[in-house]
């Protein structure tokens, strides 16, 4: 009996601790901020694409966000972002009907790799009101 008391005695602090530490660890960075805006391509919405808000800090996960008409909406985690904008066209190859990627289509980007791969663009996020990317080919 005195054996279990002195393991119960041991074990409610180390899992009290366990506990405490485990909570308190990276809460701030899963904090998130409801974001929206708009991309526009040569003045007119971007029908169909994804937006991509990359932290500065490497320890930080990246948030992607679906564009749809011109419009996001979602959650990213706060701090400056590099921000990467890829917009895509809806193709189905052209193969005979009895081939197995016979009305099959996908998704094809096709906006430059400035506004992606070697995108400039930033944003602050939580931002002041609605967030607008206009983009010029």
């Amino acid at each position: 009996m005195l054996h279990a008391m002195s393991i119960s005695r041991c074990f409610f602090p180390v899992l009290t601790l366990a506990l405490l530490v485990l909570n308190g660890c990276g809460a701030s960075q899963l904090d998130r901020a409801d974001v929206e805006g708009e991309v526009t391509l040569d003045g007119k919405a971007l029908v169909l694409g994804d937006i991509t808000f990359e932290p500065t800090d490497p320890a930080v996960q990246s948030d992607n966000i679906r564009i749809v008409d011109g419009k996001f909406s979602g959650q990213v985690i706060p701090g400056e972002k590099l921000v990467r904008i890829r917009g895509f066209e809806i193709v189905t190859p052209d193969v005979p009907a009895d081939s197995p990627e016979a009305g099959v289509s996908f998704n094809k980007q096709f906006l430059p790799e400035k506004f992606n791969v070697e995108s400039d663009l930033t944003a602050t996020i939580p931002s002041e009101g609605l967030l607008k990317f206009d983009l010029t080919n």
